[in-house]
């Protein structure tokens, strides 16, 4: 996991990322694992992506 703290380049308000890698069991349907990551985040009114991680 990394974070770090930036302002937004127009309005210059403070911004917080976090990028993290998680291993996800191959059992796992990885749509419904990111339509749900994508819900939670919807609700909480944050910006994300899910991407699979370059090797």
């Amino acid at each position: 996991m990394s974070t770090r703290r930036y302002n937004a380049p127009h309005t210059g308000a403070a911004m917080f990322a976090v990028q993290m890698t998680v291993n996800v069991p191959g059992s796992v349907h990885v749509a419904t694992l990111r339509e749900e990551f994508l819900d939670f985040c919807d609700e909480q009114n944050l910006d994300a992506i899910m991407e699979p991680a370059q090797r």
